[in-house]
């Protein structure tokens, strides 16, 4: 790790962050400190924008965001800063720092005392959650299911991301103060006009959970499944012995791909 992050140049226009990171992080800084064994420091300047550092490390598309607009990038190898973040991630473990420890609370007086519920316990919820508990807001989280982190349990393979890392991750947010109520579906045993009543304010993070159509001949015959689906709900056919021919050449098809895979299909073939 200490070759990867003195081969950072900490540059002062930040191209990493400014332009290649959706999320402003403060790339060059929270890599500096880890230069100087401040690991704390570091996990500290990468909660004031970020409440996912060990999942980003590992799943987000670095090479064509961060890593993509490195200056080292230009004439060789780009900066390997998916790879530190999800260090650091590790440090806060290992050393027993918890989210909580390092965040700075920004509590507003007209914030203090409000309410807000979030419908949609995945990455965009659990952030918005995150965030509104460190201005001083009372957050609930409404989830359909029996756990929270959405595609980040169901959408993405555990040889990508680890559900231990999903849970760790969980355990840091909730411990801000923000309250969980499970297996609650909109349309079902919780409507929006309950939910008003309630609270100052709504945020839905349902997600996208159903698979585009492509609006050919055949997509709905027997045997065709969406990705989200087929990820999500595990409903997988016998695939012993079996070609599959997987439709896109995107992350959802490759993580079909690899999964498939693994349930022993003879062939998987990607078409673009």
């Amino acid at each position: 790790m200490k070759e990867k992050v003195n081969y950072c140049l900490n540059c002062k226009m930040k191209p990493c962050s400014q332009k290649g990171c959706p999320l402003n992080n403060n790339i060059p800084e929270f890599i500096k400190a880890v230069k100087e064994e401040k690991y704390k420091e570091a996990y500290t300047i990468l909660s004031e924008t970020t409440v996912l550092p060990g999942v980003c490390g590992k799943i987000c598309p670095h090479t064509k965001q961060c890593q993509g607009s490195c200056v080292r990038g230009i004439k060789g190898e780009a900066v390997s800063i998916g790879d530190i973040e999800n260090y650091v991630f590790q440090k806060a473990i290992e050393e027993g720092y918890s989210l909580k420890d390092v965040v700075k609370r920004d509590e507003n007086s007209e914030l203090k005392n409000k309410k807000v519920a979030i419908v949609g316990g995945g990455p965009a919820g659990l952030t918005c959650a995150a965030f509104l508990a460190k201005d001083g807001v009372q957050v609930t989280i409404y989830e359909k299911y029996s756990y929270l982190g959405g595609l980040l349990v169901h959408g993405i393979p555990e040889f990508r991301l680890p559900k231990e890392i999903i849970k760790e991750t969980i355990a840091r947010i909730l411990d801000l103060g923000i309250s969980v109520e499970y297996n609650k579906a909109l349309g079902q045993n919780l409507e929006l006009e309950e939910l008003e009543k309630n609270y100052d304010a709504i945020f839905l993070s349902i997600g996208a959970n159903k698979s585009a159509k492509m609006g050919v001949t055949g997509e709905d015959l027997k045997g065709v499944y969406g990705g989200n689906e087929l990820l999500e709900y595990k409903h997988h056919p016998n695939y012993e012995g079996k070609i599959v021919s997987v439709i896109g050449g995107g992350n959802v098809a490759m993580d079909c791909s690899r999964t498939i895979k693994r349930l022993r299909s003879k062939t998987s073939k990607c078409y673009l």
